[in-house]
């Protein structure tokens, strides 16, 4: 492996002076800056768009992205002996962000809303078609198909451990939540607004989470746009705000906040809020973890995934209080 990259790194201009291993890539520290280098396994396409948007982000003034350097032949991907595909991008010295630290999350928010203001994919530019979101609506469908799947699988079963109990009792409230929210979704006339995405050419990240915002002296750093897409933006914020909100046991206090933090930055459109609270209030956790169960191994029991189980049904009550809320500012 060791000669692997020492072979790729030498079709690039960059004088090495070090390198390591960090999550899913490695680092490499040059006389240039820092680069990570990483197996590319997706379409060339794909790369395409994912370096376009960068460079529409730092025509905006967001120049601290992970933006792709071409090797000695002008092109982004070089392959190594064994026909692997590498790709060099920038890098950053920075932490990640705290989601525990709500200055951290507030300027995390602010920044999204700053993305979302400049992420359109440029007219002049052809939009293939598979570089377009999955159908919210039809994904909300599948997944309650799934819930009711593993619903009967367990009470079919004779003999049932303390995790399928644990499902069989909390099933119904959580599968009730999840019509509701396929309810609301057929309402706001989803296809209108995915469409007006669609026609703005608005591009969303895809993975804006806390490993892929960097905090430095400078500029927050946003990187590994792999998921990036043209479709609706406020996919973002609400796997922002959920995530942080799993980890901080559903404090509406800071849920309202980071609402408010994006608005004045980048207000929603009456469709857009509703469509987040339906995104919101289905249950993705829940669904999450009996997917885990039931396409894992059946024959013992995850107690991680038990805890986390019991743990859903612990929050249950401030996650209800935090959509109250919600609601009432979002409509």
């Amino acid at each position: 492996m060791e000669e692997k990259i020492e072979e790729i790194i030498k079709q690039y201009p960059i004088q090495l002076t070090g390198k390591r291993r960090i999550r899913g890539a490695i680092l490499l520290e040059a006389k240039e800056g820092l680069f990570t280098l990483v197996q590319y396994k997706d379409s060339i396409r794909r790369l395409a768009f994912q370096e376009q948007i960068k460079q529409v982000l730092t025509d905006a003034g967001y120049s601290r992205v992970d933006a792709g350097i071409s090797n000695s032949n002008g092109e982004l991907l070089t392959k190594d002996s064994m026909g692997n595909r590498w790709f060099l991008k920038h890098w950053f010295l920075g932490r990640e962000c705290n989601l525990k630290d709500e200055n951290d999350i507030c300027q995390a928010t602010k920044h999204l809303a700053g993305l979302h203001n400049v992420m359109h994919y440029p007219a002049e530019t052809d939009i293939e078609e598979d570089l377009q979101d999955d159908n919210l609506e039809i994904l909300l469908e599948r997944h309650m198909r799934e819930m009711k799947r593993v619903y009967n699988y367990i009470r079919g079963k004779k003999k049932r451990n303390e995790m399928e109990i644990c499902i069989l009792n909390l099933f119904q409230k959580f599968y009730d939540q999840a019509g509701f929210a396929h309810m609301y979704i057929s309402e706001i006339n989803y296809e209108n607004l995915r469409n007006l995405c669609m026609e703005e050419r608005r591009v969303f990240h895809g993975s804006y989470n806390y490993h892929n915002i960097l905090f430095g002296e400078q500029q927050i750093a946003t990187t590994n746009f792999e998921k990036a897409d043209i479709g609706i933006q406020i996919v973002d914020l609400y796997d922002f705000l959920r995530k942080i909100m799993e980890k901080n046991g559903w404090n509406t206090k800071q849920g309202i906040r980071i609402l408010d933090t994006y608005q004045k930055e980048r207000p929603l459109v009456k469709q857009e809020a509703k469509l987040l609270y339906v995104l919101l209030l289905f249950p993705e956790k829940f669904w999450k973890q009996i997917n885990f169960y039931y396409n894992g191994k059946k024959s013992w029991m995850s107690l991680k995934n038990y805890d986390k189980l019991l743990k859903i049904e612990s929050q249950e009550e401030l996650r209800r209080n935090f959509l109250r809320e919600a609601k009432g500012l979002l409509f």
